[in-house]
């Protein structure tokens, strides 16, 4: 763990919960790929640069939750370096409270207050700031988040965030978080399909062909999908639902994994109303939903 590995001639990351990659823009400075989830994290890859005479000239997030924007202000403060993303995942990097609100969907409990949702806030320029290194391209593969990007250096390495869960992690959480079912469904088939010689992911290891991987979590969002649609063909609240995918996924309820899944969920219940596969009833002012 925190051990530096290098996938090209310009490109390494740092093997951590929550990959750093690393983008070496000269022989003396390097950009960021994320910062790692916290403080801790923060330490151990300023720490590691150090050691390789590298100057932090920037940090690029490929999305605003806490576990990939988690070192930003520490390496921020230390170093001076600016912070770049995607125009809509700036609010979230520098007023980070929002990020929770948005999962728990209204103020929130302090359970909540965790690293995991809440990171540090850091000062932000947008990807399309004139002092973004140029030689790197960025694309829009947002659906797990509203802004997610991948970025691209110009030996075709490909840092795609968390574009796709492993066989692991599938099967020990079951529903993994993602915000817009509909459009993260659209950047699997542009990430399956984009021209890069190796693929470095977040929390999967890097891969030279990322189709099974693709194929792998689009099988699985289909899955839940259709046994969402088969629970509901009994109406059932929201609460009755979740109660349902739980004890299928095995999950364990707590605060804050009601509003992981919760959140998740809702967002598969809009992907289906607008599929025209469920639909709302509402009966003695308790709002249902039911499979047409």
């Amino acid at each position: 763990m925190f051990e530096l590995v290098k996938v090209s001639e310009k490109c390494y990351f740092i093997e951590s919960p929550s990959k750093v990659g690393i983008y070496k823009h000269n022989e003396n400075e390097v950009y960021l790929i994320d910062s790692g989830s916290d403080k801790n994290s923060a330490k151990k890859t300023l720490r590691i640069c150090n050691e390789q005479g590298w100057t932090i000239k920037g940090i690029i997030n490929t999305h605003a939750h806490a576990d990939h924007i988690g070192g930003n202000a520490y390496i921020q403060d230390k170093t001076g370096c600016d912070v770049f993303c995607s125009s809509i995942d700036r609010p979230f990097l520098e007023f980070p409270i929002i990020n929770p609100l948005h999962i728990y969907g209204g103020y929130i409990p302090k359970e909540m207050e965790h690293k995991f949702f809440l990171a540090q806030k850091s000062k932000t320029k947008d990807i399309c700031s004139n002092d973004f290194p140029s030689e790197l391209k960025t694309y829009d593969i947002s659906g797990h988040s509203l802004g997610m990007i991948a970025i691209v250096a110009p030996d075709d390495t490909a840092f795609v965030g968390d574009i796709v869960s492993s066989a692991a992690i599938i099967e020990k959480y079951g529903i993994t978080y993602l915000l817009d079912i509909k459009k993260h469904l659209e950047s699997l088939d542009f990430v399956e399909n984009l021209n890069a010689k190796r693929f470095v992911m977040s929390h999967v290891d890097t891969v030279e062909d990322i189709k099974p991987l693709i194929k792998l979590n689009r099988d699985k969002i289909y899955e839940i999908a259709d046994r969402i649609c088969n629970l509901c063909k009994t109406e059932m609240t929201f609460e009755q639902l979740l109660k349902e995918l739980f004890s299928h996924y095995n999950l364990i309820m707590s605060i804050r994994q009601h509003s992981l899944v919760g959140s998740t969920v809702r967002s598969y219940l809009s992907y289906l109303k607008e599929e025209g596969k469920l639909e709302v009833v509402i009966k003695d002012n308790t709002l249902l939903w039911k499979t047409i």
